[in-house]
Parts: structure tokens; sequence; C-alpha cells
């Protein structure tokens, strides 16, 4: 491990902008948003730099930085409130007997043991997920394409549990009726 007095600001860029931001857009799924956190992750480390101890390595330590960021990112996301609209009311799912609506009956993706084999299937369900709002998508990607405990998504983003699960829910709905959209009704 390098002390810190070995470590250098051009250095560190040099060596780790490239996995920080592989990192940074693995959460966000945003060039220009990934690009900043990373901006940001080493100018806290510039203003840093005389408080790292070598106890972990340089790669590690701002990981660790940009993690906050991240969350800071999202956090500031959270707080911007999603409407209703844009979710949609379960409520529209059901009649009054308790029934499926018509229009909103489960629907079969035909093969499913098979779909994720399919390219054409890949490249639709990835475009659901691109087009989630940026929390619900990181969500997502972080529970199920590169899993990652709950709690562990949860402390990085500095999410509650149920607003988690919440969150989870209603992007599972929103995949559905872009699936059903861009894929059962394209078949």
């Amino acid at each position: 491990m390098e002390k810190k007095s070995e470590l250098n600001i051009e250095e560190l860029v040099n060596a780790y902008s490239d996995d920080l931001f592989r990192y940074a857009y693995s959460r966000t799924n945003d060039h220009e948003v990934a690009q900043d956190l990373v901006q940001d992750t080493l100018i806290v480390a510039f203003q840093k730099i005389d408080t790292f101890r070598g106890e972990s390595s340089p790669k590690t330590w701002l990981t660790s930085i940009l993690k906050f960021k991240i969350a800071d990112h999202y956090r500031k996301k959270i707080k911007e409130k999603v409407s209703d609209v844009e979710i949609g009311d379960v409520s529209e799912s059901f009649k009054s007997n308790g029934h499926w609506s018509q229009d909103k009956t489960p629907f079969a993706f035909g093969d499913d043991d098979h779909l994720l084999d399919n390219p054409d299937f890949v490249k639709v369900f990835n475009g659901c997920i691109d087009d989630l709002p940026e929390l619900w998508s990181a969500i997502i990607k972080m529970k199920y394409i590169n899993p990652k405990d709950s709690k562990e998504i949860r402390q990085e983003l500095g999410i509650s549990d149920t607003n988690m699960w919440q969150i989870v829910h209603r992007s599972k709905l929103k995949l559905k009726e872009c699936l059903k959209i861009n894929w059962v009704n394209q078949q």
C-alpha cells in the first residue's frame, strides 16, 4: 500500500479515473452524470489527500468517496417526488369485483424459459430498463442485473427499506407495461 506522502493527484487521475467512471456509469447509466460524479470524487480526493492514511489502496479510497457521491446524487433524486401519473394507479388494473380489467390482465411473454437467450428480447428489455426513472433503473440493475444484497443497495443509495421495495414494485409494473407494448404486441 502507498503512504499518503507517495500519493500524487495526477497519478491517481491517470491510474483510476477510467475505473471510477465505469463504476459510476454502472450505477447511473448516464454518461454526463458519471463524469460529474468522478470529477467531484477527484476534487474531494485532492482536497483530502493529506487525510489518506494508507490503510486501504488508493483505488478503494477513491471508490468509497465515489460511493458517497453516488448516494448523494440519488438522495437528491429521491427528493424529487415521482408523480402518480408517471406510476399509474394500480387500482385501474382491477374491476370492482376484484378481477383483472381486460386490458390489464397478465400476459405471457412466449417461451419464458429462453427469453434471455433471445438478443431481440434482451435489447427491448434493456431499453425498458433504461426508460425507467434514473434511480429506479439503478436499483433494478443493482438488484437483478449485477446482483447485490438489498441492504448494500439501500446503504449505497441512502434509501429506506420501504422506499426501495416501493421502487422495485413500481419498476416491475413499468417494465411489464413497456414489455407488453414493445415485445408482446410486436410479436
